[in-house]
């Protein structure tokens, strides 16, 4: 399987937990590629500005690893325009930025490292408990902090190491 070699090779994968108002943690509703559980995939799910999940959004208290925005969402659609979508592949692309975004500032971290990042900096939301792993929603500006905490962190580490 690509998705398997991808793990091998430390590369992330940010996949939408899906539209069809399933629990994909019930094998019968699994949504692929989200649902297949690889340490590389991280699953999202979509909220709106009011903080509740969206009623498309597929949830699974143990698949969906993280929320994001993905209610009237400005984006591309075919022909070259744009218009207000709606759904979990919305949701997708704002941790697919903040996972290159953190890449790009620290090419040295692994898909690991990025992916706990991601969801450590995570901000709680009563409203996701039993739908979302954690129960939390994606903070950009929270994760950068916390990539910068562990390359400090691991920085200091290479230098003890160097001596």
């Amino acid at each position: 399987c690509v998705l398997k070699e991808a793990e091998k090779k430390g590369i992330i994968i940010v996949a939408a937990a899906g539209n069809e108002r399933s629990n994909i943690d019930d094998k019968k509703n699994a949504y692929y590629p989200a649902s297949y559980g690889l340490s590389n995939i991280i699953t999202v799910g979509a909220h709106d500005e009011e903080m509740q999940i969206i009623p498309s959004s597929n949830y699974g208290k143990n698949s969906v690893d993280i929320a994001a925005p993905g209610h009237r969402i400005r984006s591309a659609i075919p022909q070259g325009g744009s218009g207000v979508m709606t759904g979990t592949s919305q949701a997708t692309a704002f941790v697919t930025g903040v996972a290159a975004l953190i890449k790009s500032k620290y090419p040295r971290f692994t898909s690991d490292q990025i992916r706990n990042v991601i969801l450590s900096s995570s901000v709680k939301v009563k409203n996701f408990e039993g739908k979302i792993l954690g129960g939390g929603k994606l903070d950009a500006a929270r994760a950068i902090e916390m990539a910068d905490s562990v390359e400090t962190r691991l920085g200091t580490r290479s230098l003890a190491n160097a001596k």
